[in-house]
């Protein structure tokens, strides 16, 4: 009981499902990695505790009233009480990569989530210094930040495969359309 009450942000944001966009991008490197549908599910679930926990950080930086349409996390139960649910979530995200069995999960899961927290808050930081960044800046922001929640799924999946390809630019294409395509939509809305 008192384990729901610590994660009733996320409860909250989970009423109404989100694009699925990730696992759509995510799921065709299967093709070619071939990872056993085990430890695929297992790097499904840490990708998509690591995706959650950003929603309820990037509403709380962001000063999100709504997300998906209903009222952000952080509006209902709290600043503080979203961090918390955040900060667990990341948490259990990163026992799941331990729990891959793999030397190198933990510290390519932490790589990756360092290059997604870089892009936020650089992205925090132009917007709250009206700062416009270059094309080039913007699209390095990008890469790192929506190919970022790409990859912390798709690495952990490289290292469980026989296929040793390196898709970080697949993935990095990916999420730079992925990005802008999520900013144009945002601007509109806003209009």
């Amino acid at each position: 009981m008192l384990f729901q009450k610590l994660l009733q942000p996320l409860t909250h944001i989970l009423q109404v499902p989100g694009k699925q966009i990730r696992p759509k991008f995510v799921h065709p490197f299967n093709y070619w990695l071939k990872v056993p549908e085990n430890k695929r599910i297992v790097v499904k679930d840490m990708a998509q505790m690591f995706h959650y926990s950003f929603l309820l950080f990037d509403d709380i930086q962001d000063n999100s009233t709504l997300r998906r349409g209903i009222p952000a996390a952080h509006t209902i139960y709290g600043v503080a009480s979203t961090i918390s649910a955040a900060i667990y979530l990341l948490l259990r995200g990163l026992k799941r990569a331990q729990d891959l069995n793999h030397p190198e999960a933990m510290k390519v899961c932490i790589e990756k989530l360092l290059e997604l927290y870089w892009a936020q808050g650089l992205e925090i930081y132009w917007r709250d210094n009206y700062i416009c960044p270059s094309f080039e800046e913007y699209k390095e922001m990008a890469k790192r930040k929506a190919g970022g929640s790409i990859m912390y799924e798709v690495a952990p999946l490289q290292l469980l495969s026989d296929n040793k390809m390196d898709f970080t630019r697949l993935a990095g294409i990916l999420g730079l359309y992925f990005q802008i395509r999520d900013d144009y939509c945002n601007l509109c809305q806003e209009q």
